[in-house]
């Protein structure tokens, strides 16, 4: 291994390695011992030359294939530093991992690299691709790399450096407990060089950290992409059983999803995508392409031209496609495949299921260790890299944070992400505008009202966040294994929290813009994609009430002066709340996206509402809305068995009564699809109404105890 600590200006300069190339001769992929042409070169494409000139690509186009730049002179650079940034392209270069073939590193020091995320120009891969922006906001999109496109503009003589599109390379975060100290790191870099002078690794800076705060510099390992033949043949055969499915339909299914699920759910980077998408789909990760066409699926006849042809595939397939791709793709993790992480999520569950899968559960741990190992949990802010790139870390950290919160309590779990896990900054509207204003020459890729930001959904998105932090807080005061605890040492201290929490909530609620109401509308119609945040606060509102009311004992149901009696009042108003919330849903709310958890019959019929023997299609359901709907609807069904006089059990079992109603009530209009999203409460409500006699006698329910009796092993 050879080391090469990063020097003071004074000091000699260091012994440098170069590799003599020529041009003429045969070349393969990234050779440095044959020179690229000058097309190849300047496209920063692979020169390959088979026997002489000209190179595959010359011939294809009929250029001239040649080679004007001689051998470059060594010059004595600056140690590299994050102040030496931004360059003007004259003298940086890059400390490059290329390969021959796939696995065959070979070292490439031209020169010390001015800043670590500079890029030499003159190489055809580098370690650190270096995207230069026009005008309009559009780069380069030669060899299936994109161009960062966002609403803020560079000036055409500038450079953009970015951690993401580098060609082959993947940007790994180095934590603080990483192989090497990272205040070590900030003097002393190191790359990782074999007995046959190979490659391995190599280590940028992006922030040089703050002493004053104790914020400490920032570093990742940049490595050449390797997968193994394996792997590359599933990815492979996974995009073309994505694509052969898809068909001629793949834009239809692009246009259906900004249209339905973009708006409620914005992940995905969506200029970058459509540009990339237009370029070569195939650059696009084939996971993230196939959950995209699989969520759009449902909505397959909303589009004109679709709804006149039988959909040729199941969604099922497209995401089976897409798991077998990804798995492989987290070798070399990056915001793509972020953004398919966070959305393979909403993958189809049976409808008839009346609890929520452990797949989605440990589909979300994967989401958050995919975000920590890119370091989107480090607050980029400060960082050396583009913009663009900023906003973008931001905003997939934020919806990783969402997913991971809300599917702890679907699932009843810890979640994965605590307090001090992250830096993060929060996010501003700035942010979320980037990369939402499409390009005249993509925007018949989109439906007109999807050309422009939205600052409706940006606001949804937003104000989804701030809840998502409130909740967070209160599971971490009260709902986990060991603040359960604290009542126990400090009850007037915990419930004090617990107050504050709920008094924030409620101003955040009450401080909901109008565009976030469950009945706003526009000129041209109703906006039907506010439920879902609605329904989170009630769900935050019931899971507070729990914790101010436990615990839940028969000795403190009788006691006068426990928490249970004193805020019972305050949680029947909180159920009579939910309830009229469910009764407000309309036809077109429980139409619109709240994700997509869809199962089909075997035999091929729709559903009946209460019949639970097959499954449903389409169920525009998301990821923890059942999850809420069942935690929100059950809260009524403990404070009935809570109530401790005649007159509370009659306030509460007229409670279940009205819910029950508007539930029935939402069945009548409801389209097959959307009826999965409401079924598990609704069975919960039927059996509470068939059994709840039994259960207050007896405490069980007779003949059916015996499912999932655990087995006695006692002697």
């Amino acid at each position: 291994m050879y080391h090469r600590p990063v020097q003071e200006e004074q000091t000699p300069p260091r012994r440098r390695f170069q590799i003599h190339s020529e041009f003429g001769i045969a070349r393969q992929r990234r050779s440095r011992k044959a020179r690229p042409c000058d097309v190849c070169r300047k496209r920063k494409t692979a020169c390959v030359i088979n026997d002489r000139p000209p190179c595959v690509f010359c011939k294809s186009r009929g250029l001239t294939c040649q080679s004007t730049l001689g051998p470059r002179r060594l010059h004595n650079f600056p140690s590299p530093g994050v102040g030496d940034y931004e360059q003007d392209g004259s003298g940086g270069h890059s400390l490059a991992a290329t390969t021959n073939t796939p696995g065959e590193h070979v070292l490439s020091v031209e020169g010390v690299p001015e800043s670590p995320l500079v890029a030499d120009q003159s190489i055809g891969t580098p370690s650190l691709d270096s995207i230069r922006t026009n005008d309009t906001g559009r780069g380069p999109t030669d060899n299936g790399v994109v161009s960062p496109v966002g609403t803020a503009t560079v000036r055409s003589d500038s450079k953009v450096y970015t951690l993401e599109d580098g060609i082959d390379v993947t940007a790994r975060s180095m934590g603080i407990a990483a192989e090497q100290d990272p205040h070590l790191l900030a003097f002393f870099r190191a790359i990782i060089i074999d007995e046959q002078d190979r490659v391995h690794s190599n280590v940028v800076q992006v922030s040089l950290g703050d002493a004053s705060t104790g914020a400490v510099p920032i570093h990742f390992t940049l490595l050449q992409n390797d997968f193994q033949s394996h792997d590359n043949q599933i990815r492979y055969e996974a995009s073309d059983e994505i694509e052969s499915k898809v068909g001629p339909y793949g834009p239809n299914l692009v246009k259906l999803y900004f249209k339905h699920i973009h708006s409620v759910y914005c992940v995905i980077s969506k200029t970058r995508f459509l540009r990339a998408y237009r370029t070569d789909k195939t650059s696009i990760p084939a996971s993230l392409r196939g959950v995209v066409y699989g969520l759009a699926s449902v909505f397959w006849n909303d589009d004109s031209l679709l709804r006149t042809v039988p959909q040729p595939f199941e969604q099922y397939e497209l995401f089976l496609a897409a798991r077998a791709s990804l798995e492989r793709e987290l070798d070399a993790p990056n915001l793509w495949k972020m953004q398919a992480c966070l959305l393979i999520i909403h993958e189809a569950t049976p409808s008839y299921w009346s609890h929520e899968t452990p797949r989605a559960w440990t589909l979300s741990a994967q989401a958050v260790a995919c975000a920590q190992e890119i370091g989107l949990h480090r607050d980029p802010s400060d960082w050396k890299i583009a913009p663009w790139e900023k906003s973008l870390r931001k905003k997939l950290w934020w919806a990783t944070y969402m997913t991971d919160i809300w599917s702890s309590i679907t699932n009843g779990n810890p979640s994965h992400i605590h307090s001090s896990s992250y830096t993060t900054s929060n996010l501003d509207m700035a942010d979320l505008e980037f990369d939402e204003d499409v390009p005249e020459d993509l925007q018949d890729m989109v439906h007109p009202t999807n050309r422009r930001f939205d600052i409706a959904t940006a606001a949804r998105f937003w104000e989804h966040i701030k809840l998502t932090q409130l909740t967070h807080r209160l599971l971490e005061t009260a709902l986990t294994d060991q603040s359960v605890k604290i009542p126990k040492l400090d009850q007037a201290q915990q419930e004090s929290r617990l107050l504050r929490i709920q008094r924030e909530l409620k101003a955040w609620y009450n401080m909901l813009p109008q565009c976030l109401t469950m009945h706003y509308s526009t000129r041209d119609c109703r906006v039907a994609h506010n439920g879902r945040i609605h329904l989170g606060y009630h769900a935050t509102q019931i899971l507070l009430l729990r914790a101010l009311m436990a615990p839940a004992t028969e000795e403190a149901k009788h006691n006068p002066a426990s928490s249970l009696r004193r805020y019972f009042e305050a949680a029947v108003e909180e159920a009579t709340s939910f309830s009229d919330f469910v009764h407000g849903i309309t036809h077109e709310d429980v139409e619109a996206f709240w994700g997509c958890r869809e199962s089909k019959s075997e035999e091929g019929p729709w559903l009946t509402w209460k019949h639970p023997s097959s499954m449903l299609t389409g169920t525009p359901v998301h990821l923890d809305s059942r999850g809420q709907l069942v935690l929100a609807g059950s809260f009524t069904i403990y404070l009935f068995f809570l109530s401790s006089g005649p007159q509370e059990v009659q306030t509460t079992y007229e409670r279940l009564e009205n819910f029950q109603g508007s539930l029935l009530r939402i069945a009548s209009f409801a389209g097959e699809p959307a009826k999965g999203l409401f079924w598990p409460i609704t069975l919960r409500i039927d059996c509470f109404f068939k059994h709840a006699a039994q259960i207050m006698r007896e405490g069980t329910v007779a003949n059916y105890s015996a499912l999932g009796r655990m087995v006695d092993v006692s002697p």
